[in-house]
């Protein structure tokens, strides 16, 4: 099986969910905003202590971050990254104790300069993470005699896109297709963004026999895809029947819409 193309044109954000977490983010782990330089934007994390008996003692930092095309996300300290939003962020508290079911609003402003001048350019995606992390054990396992302690970090991404947005430029980095079983087959993508801005596309894959008609239409849910980063996309193909078959493979975010043609050799072998 094999699939020939041409071209046509978070550290952990949530370090796990199996965890039971006494203290939830209440509005969203991604907060993005389109902006001019010279902006100031005050924005807010909620958090609920969720026990009704235990207290829970919450630090909150600031993280840079990117994702590079070998699969890892790296964590620096504060504008350590040419992308770094953090240098011009400030909150309200670094520590808070939440009292059983209390709430509380993490205030944070985003102060922009006046001018920007990035290798050259004046606008672009510039993104870091508040860390919120719940300090104090909230669980206990014992699993053979051994007790684990454990502990919930939150990664809150904040994204600007400053001033007038232009088209980025993506390339499709990687595509396989990898067999499963006899019916079942997965195309992974991978997706890297050459522009100056965040985009978060969509993957559509139509497949069509030898008459042209279109046997599938399949779609991977978008992901955010940072500057100069790349992101793996799967696309799940169940059920095709053994065949050749040419392709579309089209990434959509809104603006212009990139996309290959493929062949995918569906067979017995």
């Amino acid at each position: 099986m094999n699939i020939q193309k041409s071209f046509i044109n978070f550290f952990f954000i949530l370090f796990s969910a199996t965890f039971y977490a006494n203290v939830t983010i209440l509005n969203g782990l991604t907060h993005i905003y389109n902006i001019e330089v010279g902006s100031i934007i005050n924005g807010e994390i909620i958090l609920k202590n969720t026990s009704s008996e235990k207290e829970e003692r919450v630090i909150i930092y600031l993280k840079d971050f990117y994702q590079l095309c070998d699969e890892k996300t790296n964590y620096l300290d504060v504008g350590e990254s040419k992308y770094s939003l953090g240098k011009w962020v400030t909150f309200n508290t670094t520590e808070k104790v939440l009292l059983p079911n209390e709430r509380f609003v993490i205030s944070y402003q985003l102060k922009i300069p006046e001018t920007l001048n990035l290798e050259g350019k004046k606008q672009g995606s510039f993104w870091s993470m508040i860390m919120v992390e719940v300090e104090d054990p909230i669980s206990e396992e014992e699993k053979r005699g051994v007790k684990i302690n454990s502990k919930i970090r939150y990664g809150i991404q904040l994204v600007t896109n400053i001033g007038q947005k232009i088209d980025p430029e993506i390339e499709f980095n990687d595509v396989k297709l990898i067999k499963l079983d006899d019916k079942r087959y997965q195309v992974k993508v991978k997706l890297q963004n050459k522009g100056r801005f965040m985009v978060k596309p969509s993957l559509i894959l139509e497949l069509l026999d030898e008459n042209g008609e279109s046997v599938l239409k399949t779609e991977a849910q978008f992901k955010k895809v940072y500057p100069n980063g790349c992101k793996d996309f799967i696309i799940e193909l169940t059920n095709v029947p053994s065949g050749m078959y040419e392709g579309v493979l089209v990434a959509d975010y809104g603006g212009d819409i990139y996309g290959i043609n493929l062949t995918v050799d569906i067979t017995d072998n």
